[in-house]
């Protein structure tokens, strides 16, 4: 909502203008309106306006008088200077003066809706190159240009909102280093990048608590459509300086609060809390050591599901399972040399493993496989892009046959949540997405190769059973039918 100023000696005329942003420029709000120059200037030496809007003959100081004093005032207003003159002084003047817009009346409605247009594209353009640096200074608690940022923020207070989707990534540090604008911004909210691209920070100017929720939750779950989600919001508005502080304290409510595979919505309680670390049991330990020494990997699976069992039914934070796991796995290096040889590499597998796991029994699930099945992921040492590019591989060499994500992750020993994961993070696709797009792309090679072939033969090359079906995806990938495609790269 950008701040209006006009000024005129005729209150027919203010009421005019008035009107026409009312009905036809939601964005521009009133805040004074004044029947002279000098009311004009206390307005502007007391308040932040976006926008200057005066009659240029008025008793006492003219517009372009109070254009010119009002530019030194505020360097970044936009003024219009509406006039009954014609002549070239006045015109002359205004230019001089720094004005936007110089116009004849009388003004149609038309007229100053487009006029109004034009500077509100120039006010979007300005906000988000000032808020663009002023927000990632401020959110980073780094120097920032004081009086940009009133003029920008300071007439008004702010909900926030700190978004996280899917799990903890263990590996990020605990503060917020940087940050970036995220340009367009949504409707509702400027947003902010948080660590990495699975948090967000939200400003939302909102007018109440309610609406900002209702628009926070649908925000949260669009975006996170594939994955759980956390939220800590700001029930009550503050000023755009409070945002660091509702960073930091967010970050360690999430440490505190994250639990694997659940939605939560965690109101900002403010202040800094000590983490109370959680220990697994002494003789619990020892009696998996004692499993593991022994050769009973039967005893160390069932002790493996009872912990996440405990968890799940616990709605346990993930930090303090982290805090378990390592635990587990430095015991079992204490009573097993081949774990213990690789110990360094298993802290970063589990690390990749709770971040994408989807539920503790996902999670225990994998930590047994990487520790103790014979052909998995930890004894071949693969990273997550090493992973990632075998199972592309694994999907273009494969792409005919009939291909599900549980062949891919049975061939990888991983799961199809950790899997989804991998396609999004390297390849911002999905599992079904990159498939169409490898069927789809050898269905053109062969079209364009054998022209001649029959439909149903191209369909069955590339994995589908049917002409039908395999026509109607040939159509949502490329937007033509197989016969309209190829008449087109004919021509």
């Amino acid at each position: 909502m950008y701040r209006v100023l006009t000024a005129d000696d005729e209150m027919p005329a203010l009421r005019y203008t008035r009107n026409i942003i009312q009905q036809f420029s939601p964005r521009f709000q009133i805040v004074e309106a004044v029947v002279s120059g000098e009311a004009a200037l206390k307005v502007l030496q007391t308040q932040v306006i976006d926008l200057l809007i005066t009659d240029i003959s008025m008793r006492g100081m003219s517009g372009i008088e109070l254009a010119q004093s009002a530019k030194k005032l505020q360097p970044e207003l936009h003024i219009v200077i509406i006039s009954g003159y014609g002549e070239f002084e006045y015109a002359q003047g205004a230019i001089e003066a720094g004005v936007d817009e110089y116009v004849l009346k009388p003004v149609s409605i038309t007229k100053m809706t487009s006029i109004l247009q034009s500077i509100q594209e120039k006010l979007d353009n300005e906000y988000l190159q000032q808020a663009a640096s002023l927000l990632s200074a401020i959110a980073c608690a780094q120097p920032y240009n004081k009086l940009a940022a009133d003029r920008l923020f300071a007439h008004r207070d702010w909900y926030f909102a700190y978004v996280l989707w899917g799990n903890l990534n263990m590996r990020l540090p605990k503060k917020l280093s940087a940050s970036r604008l995220i340009a367009p911004p949504e409707e509702h909210f400027l947003i902010l990048s948080g660590r990495d691209e699975e948090e967000r920070i939200l400003i939302s100017w909102d007018e109440n608590s309610e609406s900002f929720l209702t628009n926070l939750s649908v925000f949260a779950a669009q975006a996170g459509m594939h994955s759980p989600w956390t939220v800590v919001y700001m029930p009550t508005p503050q000023p755009i300086e409070y945002l660091p502080t509702f960073i930091d304290h967010s970050l360690e409510m999430l440490y505190q609060k994250v639990v694997v595979g659940k939605h939560q919505i965690l109101k900002y309680s403010g202040g800094s809390v000590q983490e109370q670390r959680l220990a697994l049991p002494t003789a619990a330990l020892r009696q998996l050591g004692y499993f593991v020494s022994t050769g009973k990997k039967h005893q160390v699976k069932d002790f493996f599901i009872s912990q996440s069992v405990q968890w799940e039914n616990g709605q346990m934070p993930q930090r303090q399972v982290w805090h378990m796991v390592h635990q587990i796995l430095y015991q079992l290096a204490a009573v097993d040399q081949t774990v213990n040889s690789r110990l360094t590499d298993a802290l970063l597998e589990v690390d990749e493993l709770i971040h994408y796991s989807a539920s503790y029994g996902e999670l225990m699930d994998g930590i047994y496989s990487l520790l103790f099945s014979g052909d998995n992921t930890f004894n071949r040492k693969m990273s997550a892009q090493e992973l990632y590019d075998s199972a592309v591989q694994y999907i273009q060499e494969n792409y005919a046959q009939p291909l599900s994500m549980q062949s891919i992750c049975s061939e990888l020993g991983i799961s199809q949540t950790y899997l989804s994961r991998l396609l999004r993070k390297y390849g911002n696709t999905t599992f079904n997405t990159y498939l169409t797009r490898c069927r789809m792309d050898a269905a053109i090679r062969i079209l364009q190769e054998k022209p001649n072939m029959l439909l149903r033969e191209v369909a069955a090359c590339v994995g589908y059973e049917g002409s039908s079906y395999f026509s109607k995806v040939f159509h949502q990938y490329t937007g033509k039918t197989p016969s309209q495609y190829f008449s087109n790269e004919e021509a």
